[in-house]
Protein backbone atom coordinates (compact mmCIF):
# COMPACT_ATOMS: atom_id res chain seq x y z
CA UNK A 1 0.00 0.00 0.00
CA UNK A 2 1.03 3.56 -0.55
CA UNK A 3 2.01 5.83 2.32
CA UNK A 4 -0.67 8.38 1.44
CA UNK A 5 -4.12 7.16 0.48
CA UNK A 6 -6.36 9.75 -1.14
CA UNK A 7 -9.00 10.31 -3.83
CA UNK A 8 -6.49 9.65 -6.61
CA UNK A 9 -6.29 5.94 -5.74
CA UNK A 10 -9.84 5.47 -4.44
CA UNK A 11 -11.41 4.06 -7.66
CA UNK A 12 -8.73 1.34 -7.84
CA UNK A 13 -9.03 0.71 -4.09
CA UNK A 14 -12.82 0.30 -4.32
CA UNK A 15 -12.39 -2.11 -7.21
CA UNK A 16 -9.90 -4.24 -5.27
CA UNK A 17 -12.02 -4.20 -2.13
CA UNK A 18 -15.09 -5.30 -4.13
CA UNK A 19 -13.14 -8.20 -5.62
CA UNK A 20 -11.90 -9.11 -2.14
CA UNK A 21 -15.44 -9.03 -0.69
CA UNK A 22 -16.78 -11.36 -3.39
CA UNK A 23 -13.83 -13.75 -3.63
CA UNK A 24 -13.84 -15.08 -0.08
CA UNK A 25 -16.27 -16.23 2.59
CA UNK A 26 -14.09 -15.22 5.53
CA UNK A 27 -13.65 -11.96 7.38
CA UNK A 28 -11.29 -9.26 6.18
CA UNK A 29 -8.34 -7.55 7.84
CA UNK A 30 -7.42 -4.20 6.30
CA UNK A 31 -3.80 -3.49 7.24
CA UNK A 32 -2.99 0.21 7.23
CA UNK A 33 0.41 -0.27 8.92
CA UNK A 34 2.32 1.26 6.00
CA UNK A 35 -0.10 4.17 5.60
CA UNK A 36 0.85 7.61 6.93
CA UNK A 37 -2.36 9.44 5.99
CA UNK A 38 -5.71 8.90 4.35
CA UNK A 39 -8.66 11.05 3.38
CA UNK A 40 -12.43 10.75 3.45
CA UNK A 41 -12.61 9.01 0.06
CA UNK A 42 -10.60 6.11 1.51
CA UNK A 43 -12.90 6.01 4.54
CA UNK A 44 -15.79 5.82 2.09
CA UNK A 45 -14.16 2.84 0.36
CA UNK A 46 -13.77 1.10 3.72
CA UNK A 47 -17.44 1.74 4.49
CA UNK A 48 -18.32 0.19 1.13
CA UNK A 49 -16.34 -2.93 2.01
CA UNK A 50 -18.09 -3.13 5.37
CA UNK A 51 -21.51 -2.90 3.68
CA UNK A 52 -20.57 -5.72 1.32
CA UNK A 53 -19.41 -7.98 4.17
CA UNK A 54 -22.22 -7.26 6.61
CA UNK A 55 -25.12 -9.19 4.98
CA UNK A 56 -23.18 -12.45 5.18
CA UNK A 57 -22.15 -11.77 8.79
CA UNK A 58 -18.48 -11.48 7.94
CA UNK A 59 -16.22 -9.45 10.19
CA UNK A 60 -13.86 -6.67 9.23
CA UNK A 61 -10.92 -5.35 11.23
CA UNK A 62 -8.85 -2.29 10.42
CA UNK A 63 -5.26 -2.29 11.64
CA UNK A 64 -4.42 1.33 12.37
CA UNK A 65 -1.26 1.32 14.48
CA UNK A 66 -0.35 4.99 14.45
CA UNK A 67 -1.94 7.74 16.52
CA UNK A 68 -2.43 9.78 13.33
CA UNK A 69 -4.57 7.07 11.71
CA UNK A 70 -6.47 6.41 14.91
CA UNK A 71 -7.18 10.14 15.12
CA UNK A 72 -8.74 10.11 11.64
CA UNK A 73 -11.09 7.31 12.69
CA UNK A 74 -11.86 9.02 16.02
CA UNK A 75 -12.59 12.42 14.51
CA UNK A 76 -14.86 10.92 11.85
CA UNK A 77 -16.61 8.79 14.53
CA UNK A 78 -15.83 5.72 12.42
CA UNK A 79 -14.07 4.20 15.41
CA UNK A 80 -17.62 3.45 16.58
CA UNK A 81 -18.35 1.53 13.37
CA UNK A 82 -15.08 -0.21 12.58
CA UNK A 83 -13.18 -2.60 14.80
CA UNK A 84 -9.74 -1.02 15.12
CA UNK A 85 -6.64 -2.90 16.21
CA UNK A 86 -3.05 -1.76 16.56
CA UNK A 87 -1.36 -4.98 15.41
CA UNK A 88 -1.94 -7.70 12.84
CA UNK A 89 -1.61 -10.31 15.61
CA UNK A 90 -4.45 -8.71 17.60
CA UNK A 91 -6.56 -8.52 14.45
CA UNK A 92 -5.99 -12.21 13.71
CA UNK A 93 -6.92 -13.20 17.28
CA UNK A 94 -10.07 -11.12 17.00
CA UNK A 95 -11.00 -12.76 13.69
CA UNK A 96 -10.51 -16.22 15.21
CA UNK A 97 -12.79 -15.28 18.10
CA UNK A 98 -15.40 -13.98 15.67
CA UNK A 99 -15.21 -17.19 13.61
CA UNK A 100 -15.68 -19.25 16.77
CA UNK A 101 -18.65 -17.12 17.83
CA UNK A 102 -20.25 -17.38 14.39
CA UNK A 103 -19.86 -21.17 14.40
CA UNK A 104 -21.40 -21.37 17.88
CA UNK A 105 -24.25 -19.09 16.82
CA UNK A 106 -24.94 -21.28 13.78
CA UNK A 107 -25.01 -24.42 15.98
CA UNK A 108 -27.31 -22.72 18.51
CA UNK A 109 -29.69 -21.56 15.79
CA UNK A 110 -29.77 -25.06 14.30
CA UNK A 111 -30.53 -26.57 17.72
CA UNK A 112 -33.22 -23.96 18.33
CA UNK A 113 -34.87 -24.74 15.00
CA UNK A 114 -34.87 -28.45 15.85
CA UNK A 115 -36.30 -27.70 19.27
CA UNK A 116 -38.99 -25.46 17.78
CA UNK A 117 -39.95 -28.18 15.30
CA UNK A 118 -40.23 -30.71 18.12
CA UNK A 119 -42.02 -28.13 20.26
CA UNK A 120 -44.61 -27.50 17.58
CA UNK A 121 -45.54 -31.19 17.56
CA UNK A 122 -45.61 -31.32 21.35
CA UNK A 123 -47.75 -28.22 21.69
CA UNK A 124 -50.32 -29.45 19.22
CA UNK A 125 -50.69 -32.79 20.98
CA UNK A 126 -50.39 -31.80 24.62
CA UNK A 127 -51.75 -28.26 25.05
CA UNK A 128 -55.39 -27.92 24.25
CA UNK A 129 -56.78 -24.65 25.57
CA UNK A 130 -60.33 -25.93 25.14
CA UNK A 131 -59.65 -28.76 27.58
CA UNK A 132 -62.33 -28.83 30.29
CA UNK A 133 -59.78 -29.33 33.10
CA UNK A 134 -57.85 -26.17 32.22
CA UNK A 135 -57.43 -24.12 35.38
CA UNK A 136 -59.82 -26.14 37.56
CA UNK A 137 -57.03 -27.44 39.79
CA UNK A 138 -56.00 -23.90 40.65
CA UNK A 139 -59.53 -22.95 41.62
CA UNK A 140 -59.95 -26.05 43.80
CA UNK A 141 -56.66 -25.37 45.57
CA UNK A 142 -57.62 -21.83 46.34
CA UNK A 143 -61.01 -22.89 47.71
CA UNK A 144 -59.49 -25.58 49.89
CA UNK A 145 -56.82 -23.38 51.42
CA UNK A 146 -58.86 -20.28 52.08
CA UNK A 147 -61.90 -21.53 53.87
CA UNK A 148 -63.87 -18.96 55.87
CA UNK A 149 -63.61 -20.97 59.05
CA UNK A 150 -59.80 -20.81 58.94
CA UNK A 151 -59.82 -17.02 59.16
CA UNK A 152 -62.32 -16.30 61.84
CA UNK A 153 -62.29 -12.74 63.18
CA UNK A 154 -62.52 -14.14 66.70
CA UNK A 155 -59.01 -15.56 66.30
CA UNK A 156 -57.48 -12.09 65.93
CA UNK A 157 -58.89 -9.62 68.35
CA UNK A 158 -57.23 -6.41 69.55
CA UNK A 159 -55.80 -8.03 72.68
CA UNK A 160 -53.71 -10.43 70.60
CA UNK A 161 -52.22 -7.57 68.61
CA UNK A 162 -51.42 -5.61 71.76
CA UNK A 163 -49.69 -8.61 73.35
CA UNK A 164 -47.64 -9.17 70.21
CA UNK A 165 -46.55 -5.51 70.12
CA UNK A 166 -45.53 -5.65 73.80
CA UNK A 167 -43.45 -8.78 73.15
CA UNK A 168 -41.64 -7.02 70.33
CA UNK A 169 -40.91 -3.95 72.47
CA UNK A 170 -39.40 -6.11 75.25
CA UNK A 171 -37.00 -7.72 72.79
Amino acid sequence: MEARLNAAITPELKSQLTILAHSSNSGVIVDLSAVESLDSSVLSALLLLRRMLQPSGRSMVVVAPTPALQSVFNLSKLDEIFTLMTTIEDAMKYMQQQATLLAKKARDEEEEEEWEEEGEDWEEEDWDEDDEDWGEEDEEWEDEDWEEEDWDDEDWDDEDWEEEEEDEEEE
